[in-house]
């Protein structure tokens, strides 16, 4: 019988040297287990074919192979006891006998009886493997990693597992196993290969151009010399182009040309190039870029880019000096523009070239009011006041006089923290909000709330004031009008409006009052244009034929008064406005209506290579000039490059 258990406790021995993986070079633990049931734990030295030896309380111990099983670790922590042993070595006999389903179960067994077994870990992450549960495997692989990271060559098995789930365009497995290779074998001669695809799969299958650059980078500085370095610093600088980083793309993407003028990809880099140019607003080296990248190129696709940059020069595009990019409201303030987005408020000095330059210091005082950055979506501006509505933060009222900034919620009396549209005269502020209109008397202070009658809807989204009267209207075709005179609410309703029409946004120009409207059931949208008190009004449509929502709702209005010629009669006043031009932004492009000629007098569409998928939000104009807000930048086009037709 003993000759038996030493026959078995050998070939446990054997087989354990078998199933180990190849283990790293650093100092290993061996932990030898008797057959008496005896345990000695200490520093592996050299083996025979017939002998082993090992480092054990200060002395070497040389001991035979028959009646031992050795087993490894880097951790005496990691050191499983003799019922999980005995677990997991029943498991390697069942391995040998062809029962893996059974073999589970026992390495299983060890792990409840000891977490911390990596070997458990291990065979069962090979178990997993074999039966094509990837998922299940790569959670085994990742504790074998965490527990002992030294004892294991983990790196051909999960390259293979990230290489078949590529193949099967299973790229969150792959990114899953390649970074398990970076984190715990950065210095595996693989590293570099995998660090690389891992930064392209990142950006170009997961579209995580973020994580990508920072995989990316890390390879480009460590790896120069690898053959991937050339496509890695080319999609750094779109990377950073995509982050907002402008001035470092421009300098990545240049260097790519200067050291890779052969490359395949030299005529999209130096088109990448022109398109931040405009996006930094710099017409002219976009022109210069875009240019060059039509010479180095026999594509069609880029050249006709080439033409789309040019002809997008026609615009300026503003990203910079910016919280965010996604322009929620503008609004007009002699040179200023004050500029209102999810992460904060924007000022900023403009001339009549269109010159973009921040003024930072009334803005971070704003910003930086409320404990979080505040989500503007509306503002209001007198030669004394900036007033900001936000979305669930309430007002935020900026005095000029004082530099001092205060916050209005409903702690104040507001009905609602959520101010969706600001109006101010000489005498009045009045709010929209999700719970009705606000009236704000400037000299008394006192407010005085419209809402929830026959007349004056909750969900206000927008309004407008005249010297006699208030518009209100919300989402859908209600729209209420206020005597100012008499202090009355009524409902108002227009001919050329039915009830399945939406109202966007009110506005007032001289003496007329307008809204942009849409109607998805008749696959329209327009503006509506009136008198003060609403009379003689008439509907004008713009976009029909279309059915997506998005093309139809996103119109926005606005205008300023256009100057007739000379008159006959030298006693008139040859300034007066005689008639209006009504600027609507739509979601692909911009047009001009103009009242003296009842017609629209020009249409431009937005620069697409620069703002794909850009949505329109708003629209302000300044002279001759439109500023429009999108989801992706500020956009501004000068009147005459719509149509020359006008007369001034």
């Amino acid at each position: 019988m003993k000759k038996i258990c030493q026959i078995q406790f050998f070939l446990l021995f054997i087989i354990s040297f078998l199933l180990i993986p190849q283990i790293s070079h650093s100092e290993q633990i061996a932990i030898v287990d008797r057959e008496n049931g005896d345990r000695l734990t200490g520093r592996w030295l050299r083996a025979t074919n017939t002998h082993f030896e090992i480092e054990y309380n200060g002395q070497v111990l040389r001991l035979p192979l028959k009646g031992h099983r050795v087993s490894f670790t880097t951790d005496i922590a990691n050191v499983p006891d003799r019922i999980a042993t005995d677990h997991y070595d029943k498991g390697q006999q069942l391995l040998q006998l062809e029962l893996p389903e059974l073999a589970k179960r026992k390495f299983e067994a060890a792990l409840e009886e000891f977490p911390l077994y990596a070997d458990a870990h291990y065979q069962l992450g090979l178990l997993h493997k074999k039966d094509g549960e990837i998922e299940k495997a790569l959670v085994k692989f990742r504790s074998v990693l965490l527990i002992d990271n030294q004892k294991f060559d983990l790196v051909p098995i999960l390259t293979e597992i990230g290489e078949a789930a590529a193949t099967a365009e299973q790229y969150e497995q792959t990114l899953d196993a390649f970074q398990l290779i970076l984190k715990h074998y950065p210095e595996h001669d693989s590293t570099a290969a995998i660090a690389y695809r891992t930064g392209f799969l990142l950006i170009k299958d997961l579209n995580d151009p973020n994580a990508g650059f920072d995989v990316l980078y890390d390879a480009v500085q460590r790896f120069h010399q690898s053959p991937e370095h050339e496509e890695a610093v080319y999609l750094i600088g779109l990377a950073q182009a995509e982050k907002g980083e402008y001035q470092n793309a421009l300098s990545t993407l240049k260097n790519f040309a200067n050291n890779y003028p052969e490359s395949e990809w030299l005529d999209d880099a130096l088109l990448k190039r022109a398109v931040i140019y405009l996006q930094m607003g710099k017409p002219d080296e976009a022109i210069n870029e875009a240019k060059r990248a039509g010479e180095k190129s026999n594509d069609s696709e880029i050249i006709e880019k080439v033409g789309e940059v040019i002809q997008a020069t026609a615009w300026n595009i503003y990203t910079h000096n910016l919280p965010d990019t996604n322009i929620q409201v503008v609004v007009v303030d002699g040179n200023s523009l004050w500029i209102g987005t999810p992460k904060g408020i924007a000022q900023i000095v403009t001339d009549h070239t269109g010159k973009w330059r921040a003024s930072e210091a009334v803005a971070l005082l704003i910003n930086e009011h409320l404990p979080t950055v505040p989500d503007v979506r509306s503002i209001a501006v007198d030669e004394t006041s900036v007033w900001v509505g936000t979305r669930n933060q309430g007002i935020l009222h900026y005095n000029r006089q004082n530099n001092q900034v205060r916050n209005y919620t409903l702690a104040d009396g507001f009905p609602s923290n959520w101010i969706r549209d600001i109006e101010l005269d000489d005498e009045e502020v009045w709010f929209a909000t999700d719970a009705g209109v606000v009236r704000w008397e400037l000299a008394s202070g006192s407010q005085t709330h419209y809402r929830g009658n026959s007349s004056v809807a909750d969900d206000i989204y927008s309004i407008a004031l005249t010297p006699e009267s208030v518009w209100a209207g919300t989402a859908d075709a209600n729209i209420a009008f206020f005597d100012r005179r008499s202090e009355n609410w009524q409902q108002r309703s227009f001919v050329d409006i039915d009830r399945n029409t939406q109202i966007v946004r009110f506005e007032v120009i001289n003496e007329k009052m307008l809204f942009s409207w849409y109607n998805a059931d008749e696959s329209e949208n327009g503006f509506f244009l009136a008198n003060w008190d609403g009379s003689n009004g008439e509907s004008y449509p713009i976009i029909t034929g279309f059915t997506e929502k998005e093309l139809l709702s996103n119109i926005y209005v606005t205008g300023q008064a256009g100057k007739s010629a000379k008159r006959n009669n030298a006693n008139e006043d040859d300034t007066k406005p005689l008639h209006l031009q009504v600027w609507a932004a739509m979601n692909d492009s911009v047009t001009i209506y103009d009242s003296r000629l009842s017609d629209f007098i020009g249409i431009i569409k937005y620069p697409e290579i620069v703002l794909s998928d850009a949505v329109v939000q708003c629209i302000a104009v300044d002279r001759n000039r439109a500023w429009i807000g999108t989801s992706k930048g500020m956009l501004t086009i000068e009147k005459e490059k719509l149509s020359q037709t006008v007369e001034e």
